[in-house]
C-alpha cells in the first residue's frame, strides 16, 4: 500500500489489463480495415474520395483532439474518460457495422476518432498514475508494446478472413466486445485522484489548438487526393496560422490546456519530438511499402500484407525477449539501441530492390520492428513518468498528438514517393528519409541527456 491507501499494482492486475485491451482496440481497428475498405466500396458504391474519407473521417477528430482528451483526463479523472472512452467507441463500432450507407459510415467513422482521442491519451496516463512501482510501470509499458504489435500483427489476417467470410462489417463488431472488456475492468479511481477539480475551459486555445490540428491534418491527407492544389496550401497555411495563435493563447492563459512549462522538462520535450519522429518513420514507412510493393513488385494487397507484418513480430518478440533485459537499466540504451536497430534496418531496405528480394525486405521489416518496439517502449515510458502522476493525462495527450501528428505528416510525404513518375528515385528518396528519422530520435535522446546533466 502507498501512503495514500492506494493498493500496489502489479502489471497483470486488472488496471494492467484494461490498458493492454484498450491498445488491442486501437491497433487492431487501424490495421484490420485497410483490408476491408475495397469491399465497402463495392457494396456500399461509394466513390474514390468517398472510400478515403472513411480513413480519413478517423484520423481527422484523433489527431486533433488527443491534446484536449488528456486535458479533460487530468480535471475529470483518468478512469472516469477511459470508460466513456471505451464504450464510446463500442457504440460508434456497432454504428459503423450497421451503416447502410457510405455517408452514414463516414459520420460513425467520424464518432470512432473523437471517441479514440478520450481513449487514448488515457492509456499511458493510467500506466503513469496506476502502477507506483517502478518495476511493475515499466512492465506494463512494455506490455502495452507487446499487445499493440499483436494487434497489428492480427489486425491484417482477421480484417482479410472477415471480409472474405462472414463480411465486412464484421470488422467493426470484432473491436466492440474487447473495448467494452476494457472498460469493465479498469475499476474506480484511485483515492487520491476521485475529487474532480473545478476548472474554467481553455476556450481559445481549444478552438485555435483544434482548428489548427484539423487544418493541418486535412491538408497532408488531401494533399494525397486529387484536391486542388489551392485548397491545400490554403488548408496548411490556415493549421500553421492557427497553431501559430494557439501557442500565443497559451503563453497568455491563466489555465492553459497545454502549459508550455512542461517544456522544461527536456526528457518530456525530447519524448515529444521522438514520438513525432517514430510515428513518422515506423508507421509512414508501412503505408509507403503497401503501396510501393503492390504497384512496383505488382503483389496482391493480402501478398503484401504478409510480407509486412514480420514488421509486427519484430516489435512483439523484441518486446518480450529484449525489453525485460533492458527496461531496468533505463530508457536511455533503449532508445539508442532501438534507433540504431531501426535505421539498420531501414538501410537494409535498399537491397530489396524487387520481388526476387523478398526475403530480405522480410529481414529488414523484422528488424526495423524490433528496433521501434525497443525504442518506443523508452520514449512511451518517458512521456508517462516526466511530469509526474498529476499530469499524467495531460503529458500523455500532447504526446500522442505529436505521435498521430506525425504518423499524419509522414504518410502524406511518404506517401507522395510512392507514386513519385520516378518509382525508385521515390523508393531511395523515402529509405533515406525513414532512416534520418531513426537518427534523429538517437540525436535527441543524446541532447536530451547533454542537457539534463549540464
Amino acid at each position: 500500500m502507498t501512503d495514500l491507501g492506494t493498493p500496489v499494482r502489479t502489471a497483470w492486475s486488472a488496471r494492467g489489463w484494461a490498458v493492454y485491451l484498450g491498445w488491442v482496440v486501437i491497433t487492431l481497428d487501424g490495421s484490420a480495415l485497410n483490408l476491408a475498405l475495397p469491399t465497402i466500396a463495392k457494396q456500399l458504391q461509394a466513390q474514390d474520395g468517398g472510400i478515403s474519407w472513411v480513413v480519413d473521417a478517423y484520423t481527422l477528430p484523433l489527431a486533433s483532439l488527443l491534446l484536449l482528451g488528456g486535458s479533460l483526463g487530468d480535471r475529470l479523472g483518468v478512469e472516469r474518460l477511459f470508460r466513456v472512452g471505451a464504450v464510446g467507441f463500442a457504440a460508434a463500432s456497432v454504428a459503423c457495422a450497421l451503416s447502410p450507407a457510405i455517408g452514414v459510415l463516414i459520420v460513425c467513422r467520424a464518432a470512432q476518432g473523437v471517441f479514440a482521442a478520450l481513449l487514448v491519451p488515457m492509456l499511458l496516463a493510467l500506466v503513469g498514475k496506476s502502477f507506483t512501482d517502478p518495476r511493475h510501470r515499466s512492465s506494463a509499458v512494455n506490455l502495452m508494446t507487446v499487445f499493440g504489435g499483436v494487434g497489428m500483427a492480427a489486425g491484417p489476417f482477421l480484417g482479410g478472413l472477415l471480409t472474405d467470410t462472414v463480411g465486412w462489417r464484421a470488422v467493426f463488431w470484432l473491436t466492440a466486445p474487447i473495448a467494452i472488456a476494457a472498460a469493465s475492468l479498469v475499476g474506480p479511481a484511485d483515492q487520491e485522484y476521485a475529487a474532480h477539480q473545478r476548472f474554467r475551459f481553455d476556450t481559445a486555445g481549444q478552438i485555435t489548438g483544434t482548428a489548427g490540428l484539423v487544418a493541418l491534418a486535412a491538408g497532408l491527407i488531401e494533399a494525397g487526393n486529387d484536391t486542388p492544389g489551392g485548397l491545400v496550401w490554403a488548408l496548411l497555411a490556415a493549421g500553421v496560422v492557427l497553431l501559430g495563435a494557439f501557442v500565443v493563447i497559451e503563453h497568455r492563459s491563466i489555465t492553459p490546456m497545454m502549459p508550455l512549462k512542461v517544456f522544461r522538462s527536456a526528457g518530456f520535450t525530447g519524448a515529444v519530438i521522438g514520438g513525432f519522429a517514430f510515428q513518422f518513420g515506423a508507421y509512414g514507412l508501412q503505408f509507403f511499402l503497401a503501396v510501393h510493393l503492390q504497384a512496383a513488385w505488382g503483389v496482391s494487397a493480402l501478398t503484401g500484407g504478409l510480407l509486412l507484418v514480420s514488421f509486427a513480430v519484430g516489435v512483439v518478440l523484441a518486446s518480450a525477449i529484449v525489453n525485460p533485459y533492458l527496461l531496468p537499466r533505463g530508457t536511455r540504451p533503449m532508445i539508442l539501441i532501438g534507433s540504431a536497430a531501426a535505421a539498420f534496418g531501414t538501410l537494409a531496405l535498399l537491397g530489396a530492390t524487387g520481388a526476387e528480394r523478398w526475403w530480405l525486405l522480410v529481414a529488414a521489416e523484422f528488424m526495423i520492428g524490433a528496433g521501434t518496439g525497443i525504442y518506443s517502449t523508452g520514449l512511451n515510458k518517458t512521456a508517462s513518468t516526466s511530469l509526474g502522476a498529476q499530469n499524467a493525462g495531460l503529458a500523455s495527450g500532447i504526446y500522442n498528438t505529436a505521435r498521430q501528428v506525425g504518423q499524419s505528416v509522414g504518410i502524406a510525404v511518404l506517401g507522395a514517393f510512392a507514386v513519385a513518375h520516378d518509382g525508385r528515385a521515390g523508393y531511395l528518396a523515402a529509405i533515406a528519409l525513414v532512416a534520418c528519422c531513426a537518427a534523429a530520435i538517437a540525436a535527441t535522446e543524446l541532447r536530451v541527456r547533454r542537457a539534463a546533466f549540464a
